[in-house]
């Protein structure tokens, strides 16, 4: 007597996972596994394993990646803001250089004290790359 090969509609089974992983996300793996075995009988030959791995991670998946928020890694977006407020205080120095030195051009009183103070404009740049260094 030959047995009847049941094959698994895996497009059919992808959409019911889909439908129910949108309907509620927080669904057991192996409530999922027994009602898709009503919708497509050929998920009965597969462990529960690996009915997980074809259909609910790849879905989880394919969800996370399409949420902007997640694109990055938590390791990652921890790296890039620590990088981020770094540049920002080493911004904020260098502002704090060029503002001193805006200051006491300005309030040179004739042309001999402007002078001076431009002339000094190498000790103004050592400030601020040493600003940006640290």
């Amino acid at each position: 007597m030959a047995r009847k090969e049941v094959k698994l509609d895996q497009k059919k089974v992808m959409q019911f996972v889909e439908k129910e992983l949108d309907a509620d996300p927080d669904v057991a793996t192996a409530e999922l596994f027994e009602r898709a075995k009503a919708v497509d009988s050929g998920v009965k030959k597969l462990s529960l394993r690996q009915f997980n791995a074809r259909f609910p991670l790849q879905v989880k998946r394919r969800q996370s990646l399409a949420d902007p928020a997640r694109k990055r890694s938590r390791r990652r977006r921890k790296r890039e803001d620590a990088r981020r407020s770094q540049a920002g205080q080493g911004r904020d120095e260098v502002r704090q250089v060029f503002l001193r030195f805006a200051s006491e051009l300005s309030a040179a009183e004739d042309r001999a004290d402007a002078v001076r103070v431009v002339a000094q404009v190498d000790r103004y740049v050592d400030e601020a790359l040493e600003a940006v260094r640290r």
